[in-house]
């Protein structure tokens, strides 16, 4: 059997012609090294020798689109720069630049709904560890459709075990890096386990985060806790979350927010553990390791929660 030789018009017709499910959700591409936006899933490529590709050396965001509305963009678009001051990336364009190429990648895609997925890469020009190698660097934005939990998700509740992939050193798990193998090996773990998610622990014990999503509780004495943040990424959705909750502290329904570290036995005590992610919401959690958290169902601060949420929404800027 010989192999092809193809021509730049055969590769061409090729990718144009492959097909596979998850193609349908991927709505537009911007991409630098493209210069401009395409719609067709099969031409949203990016160049095999891109830093990004062979050596996970890149940052990146998710975000968020509701009916319009770019949902905490000016949060990501920061942390999307902080992440890469961090790897010592420089941006291909400014924020604002961004924000521009959004609006238009997302006129393109013709949705109101989406996950812009974006990504900041050191780019093409060798296939070595040496990030001077790279010509420069590259940004791609691809919009995808905005996949959401049925609503039974929010009453019923998920459930969450402890992972055994250790968690990334404390200077790399603050960045929003390419690099994601433990993370797509926790998120193996949970779907070889048969349940939702898996969290993260620290050398001491200390649960820390999930694959791609916060994870706080409310214990026992009605405080609504986040775990510290010096070993885990500092989640937009979370910490917005925490800034809403204030009102219910205001209102008497849950005596306080704070920072600390959460045990096997906080979880197992708590009146309610909460999942947080941008794509998720505040999606609750009713059991851990198979043991049911609180009444088994939704709880009450979960679901004001969740409501706080999605009512900020409304309020992102319009595209």
């Amino acid at each position: 059997m010989s192999v092809a030789l193809l021509t730049a018009e055969q590769v061409q017709a090729k990718l144009s012609a492959k097909k596979y499910p998850a193609q349908q959700t991927y709505l537009a591409m911007y991409s630098t090294w493209l210069e401009g936006i395409t719609t067709e899933p099969g031409l949203m490529t990016i160049p095999i020798d891109d830093h990004l590709v062979h050596r996970g050396d890149g940052v990146f965001e998710a975000i968020k689109v509701v009916n319009g509305r770019v949902f905490l963009i000016d949060e990501h678009l920061a942390r999307l720069e902080s992440s890469a001051a961090q790897i010592g990336l420089s941006l291909p364009m400014s924020v604002d630049k961004i924000k521009s190429v959004i609006a238009e990648t997302m006129q393109a895609a013709k949705v109101q709904e989406a996950l812009l997925r974006l990504y900041i890469s050191r780019g093409p020009g060798g296939f070595t560890t040496n990030p001077y190698d790279s010509i420069s660097s590259q940004m791609y934005l691809v919009v995808t459709s905005l996949k959401t939990l049925p609503p039974e998700k929010y009453q019923q509740g998920v459930s969450i075990g402890k992972s055994k992939i250790p968690p990334k050193d404390p200077s790399m798990a603050r960045i929003k890096s390419c690099n994601y193998l433990p993370n797509v090996l926790m998120k193996k773990e949970s779907v070889d386990r048969g349940i939702d998610f898996t969290i993260n622990l620290d050398g001491n014990g200390n649960f820390l985060e999930g694959s791609t999503e916060n994870m706080v509780i409310l214990n026992s004495q009605n405080v609504l806790v986040r775990p510290f943040l010096n070993q885990m990424l500092k989640g937009t959705t979370m910490m917005r979350t925490f800034e809403l909750a204030e009102k219910l502290v205001a209102q008497g329904k849950i005596a306080a927010i704070k920072e600390s570290n959460i045990t096997d036995d906080d979880i197992k005590s708590a009146k309610e553990v909460m999942m947080i992610g941008t794509t998720l919401d505040v999606l609750p959690v009713t059991s851990f390791e198979g043991q049911k958290i609180g009444s088994g169902v939704q709880g009450s601060v979960a679901k004001e929660l969740n409501e706080l949420l999605r009512e900020n929404m409304k309020q992102a800027p319009l595209l």
